[in-house]
């Protein structure tokens, strides 16, 4: 919140609300809208924002950035779920959970609308009386299903507006038996409904229902010496239960299940969907998820339910899900009913084989959500490379870029680090560290001038590649000195920036004054995690180094231990860490160490400890 008067014109909007069910929509200082929520009483649901002193997180950090308020009434609290979902597409609010690709799926459509209906993929609902089964999260998993459908029944494929005027030669399905021709007008149209309730029955998972009555049918054609029908019907059902036999049986009571599993990190998350239908599992959805860095799982299937299956075309009986969604979920499931016309029942198992198959949906999803991050990193690190030679009119794709950083402790035991990332990923066999040696207190340019120095002469002696870029963890003085090193030895084409740390901003070369670039983009990620990467190494190395530096000062400063002891000690351990691994008992068992000198060695160790690894 910013101060006092925006609290308190919030505060006069709130009184005019009184205790009406709708949408309430925050807005931040810009006019954004940040988060919508709904509500049975919107006056004390809004109110209850305001108190400074939130437990859940999701709530402080929205309160900091609430500016302004706005807010639709609406009939029930079920208008209000279908409304905020409408909202939530428009604004894409920050504080929201939302589906991370808000396009249109495809769905497959059985145009029951027609005569002669067919089945085709498409991406628009009408609501005009066809059939549709859907959405499909892949689409070559849609492509693949229509073709199944093609191939399985003899339904037509030609756009045409039946029955015709005049009959039309047959086209080439027509012959290879793909199709029933209705096109010639020699198939009625109740002939034509068993056909496409067959489709139905399929897309609706009532694969059993389907062979039953195909074998029926095939055995009435066979007594009455249709012995070509029967043999059409048999190839049907044969090509059907090829499907069911790559289908696993994952429930014995042969419902239609649908078992939902996420994964989540940080703010985006994975959801899945797996799909039981006749007791088989038919397959999977997967939907990318973002807005989940403070929302809980209830909030989280919350929205996705809403989002889900109040678009869905075709439901389940029972909906699965991990215990840590329990919530109150009534009014979705109303909303369900009132348009469905028949209830969705939500069940959260926390044992036997329901469990195993919500662990099985969470696997899924994990594994989708890793798969996702890392494409998503993959294409971030080829935008930024390029972005750098754009933004950086670098003369060549910085393919190989290194990053050089300088680790000290007040001054004592500095130590450099160069790290190289190849095609924006780290490259470890690239990595370096360097001790510093014969500086006095802070001189962190001098260390850069002399790694640099050191670093591009060691590559012009052993004809090494030179790297596309360097990158200088520090301003405009560390740069400089940099790049005086590099023009010591020839060597000044190299392209080279500092990175300062305070405002992301780089320098180049010979430029008193830094540029700035969108923090956000692919570009300043990589740079920032080659100096974060170079940092980090640079520490953990110099750290190592003020430990080693630690354990001879402590084996000096320990009274009674002399050059002689202390050589004693390194040689029955044989090397540092195992004198800092070493227990009381293992220290009294050293030659000329007794219990009393041993208890004051391992505490002295302990201390050591306490430097960070």
């Amino acid at each position: 919140m910013k101060d006092s008067l925006v609290l308190k014109t919030i505060q006069e909007k709130i009184k005019n609300l009184g205790s009406l069910p709708g949408c309430y929509l925050w807005k931040n200082e810009d006019g954004q809208v940040i988060y919508v929520g709904k509500a049975l009483k919107l006056q004390s649901r809004v109110r209850s924002y305001l108190n400074p002193n939130q437990k859940d997180r999701k709530t402080r950090a929205l309160y900091v950035e609430l500016y302004d308020l706005d807010w639709i009434a609406t009939s029930t609290e079920k208008e209000a779920l279908l409304l905020e979902a409408t909202l939530i597409k428009k604004y894409n609010p920050k504080f929201n959970v939302r589906l991370k690709d808000d396009k249109k799926y495809p769905f497959l459509c059985v145009s029951t609308s027609e005569d002669f209906p067919m089945v085709f993929l498409t991406r628009k609902v009408k609501d005009n009386g066809d059939r549709y089964f859907g959405p499909f999260t892949d689409v070559k998993a849609a492509r693949d299903t229509l073709e199944l459908i093609h191939r399985i029944f003899p339904i037509r494929k030609t756009k045409l507006k039946l029955p015709l005027a005049k009959p039309q030669r047959p086209c080439l399905n027509f012959h290879m038996g793909r199709c029933l021709g209705p096109c010639q007008g020699n198939i009625t149209k109740e002939t034509y409904a068993e056909l496409v309730d067959e489709i139905l029955n399929f897309l609706e998972g009532k694969k059993e229902r389907l062979v039953t009555g195909l074998k029926t049918a095939m055995v009435q054609a066979s007594e009455k010496l249709e012995y070509e029908r029967a043999g059409f019907l048999k190839a049907r059902i044969d090509k059907i239960n090829q499907v069911r036999e790559k289908q696993t049986v994952v429930s014995m009571d042969g419902g239609d299940e649908d078992i939902l599993g996420i994964s989540k990190r940080d703010d985006e998350g994975q959801m899945i969907i797996l799909e039981v239908r006749g007791g088989r599992l038919e397959g999977k959805k997967s939907f990318p998820l973002t807005g989940l860095s403070f929302s809980d799982d209830e909030e989280v299937f919350t929205s996705f339910l809403r989002d889900y299956y109040l678009n869905a075309t075709v439901l389940p009986s029972i909906v699965f899900l991990p215990p840590s969604a329990k919530g109150n979920y009534d009014v979705f499931v109303e909303a369900m009913t009132e348009k469905f016309g028949s209830s969705l029942k939500l069940k959260f198992p926390e044992m036997g084989p329901k469990k195993s198959l919500l662990r099985l949906a969470e696997k899924n999803a994990d594994l989708s959500l890793t798969e996702r991050i890392l494409a998503t990193k993959l294409r971030d690190q080829s935008v930024a490379i390029k972005e750098l030679q754009e933004k950086l009119n670098l003369p060549v794709l910085p393919r190989t870029i290194e990053c050089y950083d300088i680790s000290h402790f007040q001054g004592s035991s500095p130590v450099a680090s160069g790290v190289m990332f190849v095609d924006g990923k780290p490259y470890k066999a690239g990595y370096r560290h360097y001790k510093m040696r014969g500086y006095e207190g802070i001189n962190d340019p001098g260390m850069i001038h002399e790694v640099i120095a050191r670093r591009l002469s060691h590559l012009v002696n052993e004809e090494e590649p030179l790297p596309d870029l360097i990158v200088i963890d520090g301003g405009l003085t560390q740069l400089s000195r940099a790049a005086e090193a590099a023009n010591a030895l020839e060597l000044g084409h190299i392209p080279m920036v500092g990175l300062a740390k305070k405002r992301e901003e780089i320098y180049f070369p010979g430029e008193k004054y830094p540029y700035s670039f969108d923090i956000h983009s692919p570009m300043m990620r990589l740079l920032r995690n080659l100096r974060d990467e170079a940092h980090r190494f640079g520490v953990t190395f110099q750290r190592v180094q003020r430990k080693k530096k630690a354990l001879k000062t402590i084996l000096d400063d320990i009274e009674d231990i002399g050059a002689s002891r202390r050589k004693g000690i390194l040689s029955y351990f044989h090397t540092k860490k195992k004198v800092t691994d070493a227990t009381r008992e293992e220290l009294k068992e050293v030659p000329g160490i007794g219990p009393v000198l041993a208890e004051k060695i391992y505490l002295s160790i302990q201390k050591l400890k306490k430097i960070e690894p």
